[in-house]
């Protein structure tokens, strides 16, 4: 096909966009960095969350027992009857509006469904938590951390346009990032998305979860007050006893 001068630009531009473009293959990888940034920020954004509404209700920002040690006992049987009193309006509202949508859940997204996950379904279970989190009920934190980021990787999948297999991928790259958020093991939270969430360990699956876990990693570390949930002594000398050595990298016989 030949081309006038007017049609130069055309041809340049045609010529850069075919070059450019990312083999199907490199995609999930590349969309993986923008769902490992925002899990980690969601679950920033949770954490502050909850100790904000933490220091408006016991009007302080600290460990939670201690605030509600220093509080009087008719303080103490309220706030969480009330909290959980709104936990349940707003799961209840969550019913409501989940009679038309399935697969809320992350795993259910991934599993049968097509990797959409709903907007509006999953912020207002996930101000339910945090009316039960912050009012000093004894559930898990973990859960709106992973379902977040999973969210936000799937509203990214659907902003890009992609297919149910590579918007699925996404998701997962989503939960891996909230795991390796909520726990700072990112090796482990895309093990886990792909043996227990993908069902299976494979090379093209693996690398967009372990790109979206050390993106959310990062991102976990370069905020100020950040600190390993886990701290790792450092390894002594070995230590001898009899015929056999100890060291912090265990037991060997001589």
């Amino acid at each position: 096909m030949k081309f006038s001068v007017s049609q130069a630009p055309l041809k340049m531009r045609f010529w850069v966009a075919l070059r450019l473009r990312p083999a199907d293959w490199c995609v999930p990888i590349l969309l993986a960095v923008p769902a490992g940034l925002l899990g980690a920020l969601a679950t920033i954004l949770f954490r502050e969350l909850i100790e904000y509404f933490q220091s408006f209700v016991f009007g302080a920002r600290g460990d939670l027992i201690a605030l509600v040690r220093a509080t009087p006992w008719c303080v103490r049987l309220i706030v969480p009857g009330f909290g959980g009193f709104l936990a349940g309006c707003f799961l209840y509202l969550a019913e409501r509006i989940s009679s038309n949508e399935r697969h809320g859940e992350y795993m259910e997204a991934v599993t049968i469904g097509n990797g959409h996950i709903p907007i509006s379904q999953t912020l207002i279970r996930t101000v339910s938590s945090l009316c039960s989190i912050a009012s000093g009920a004894s559930i898990g934190r973990e859960g709106p951390m992973v379902q977040l980021p999973a969210l936000c990787a799937s509203v990214v999948g659907r902003t890009r346009g992609l297919n149910s297999e590579s918007l699925r991928t996404l998701v997962a790259c989503g939960a891996a990032a909230g795991i390796t958020s909520a726990y700072n093991a990112p090796i482990a939270g895309a093990f886990f998305v792909a043996e227990i969430v993908l069902g299976n360990v494979i090379a093209e699956r693996m690398t967009p979860l372990i790109v979206a876990s050390v993106i959310a990693n990062l991102t976990m570390r370069s905020f100020p007050g950040y600190h390993a949930h886990i701290c790792l002594r450092p390894l002594g000398k070995p230590v001898r006893s009899g015929s056999c050595y100890f060291s912090g990298w265990g037991f060997f016989w001589v």
